[in-house]
């Protein structure tokens, strides 16, 4: 008696039930996936705009856009492609304003528990040098193992443009270590 009906899409009879499955599994994977989420953002806006920020924008952007997901197997393709192309956005808004550092943001790569040394520091120096654009190349190719064609499409930009980002990162954070050694 206490069950509530749903008034049915008449052109497709299922719509109703698929669209409460995805905003069932969209927000049971926001609940899931929210740190990775922000741990990604922060790889990307480095030091320029808080990564909470730009995954809520991400959240938002998402739900508004639900519809257009495709297939729910790739949700997670979907949904880090949204969380980048905000963090990007957002980082390159002039006035965005600076958030301190904190320990999420400045880890690169290693846990948030160890100990940080110098070579980490360096690291994290060297990175702190990228473009936004090279910042979220080596991101997603080298820290979240995406393919150089899914990086692309997640950026939307061409293959080639994708792999002269990564190639240009590469050579700076070369150069921004050989620095740091001196």
């Amino acid at each position: 008696m206490g069950t509530t009906i749903e008034p049915m899409d008449a052109s497709n009879p299922g719509a109703a039930v698929r669209e409460a499955t995805l905003e069932d599994q969209l927000a049971a994977f926001f609940d899931t996936h929210y740190e990775r989420m922000v741990a990604l953002a922060a790889l990307i806006c480095h030091s320029g705009v808080s990564p909470e920020d730009a995954v809520q924008a991400a959240m938002e952007q998402a739900w508004r856009r639900r519809a257009t997901l495709r297939d729910a197997l790739r949700l997670r393709w979907w949904l880090d492609r949204i969380v980048v192309r905000e963090a990007i956005r957002l980082n390159r808004k002039p006035w965005r304003r600076e958030v301190p550092a904190n320990e999420s943001q400045i880890r690169l790569l290693g846990d948030a528990g160890a100990k940080v040394g110098p070579d980490q520091l360096d690291l994290d120096a060297a990175f702190a040098t990228l473009s936004v654009d090279q910042r979220a190349a080596v991101v997603l190719h080298l820290y979240a193992g995406y393919s150089l064609a899914e990086t692309a499409r997640m950026m939307d930009a061409p293959v080639e443009t994708t792999r002269s980002r990564l190639r240009l990162a590469r050579r700076r954070m070369r150069i921004a270590l050989a620095e740091e050694v001196r």
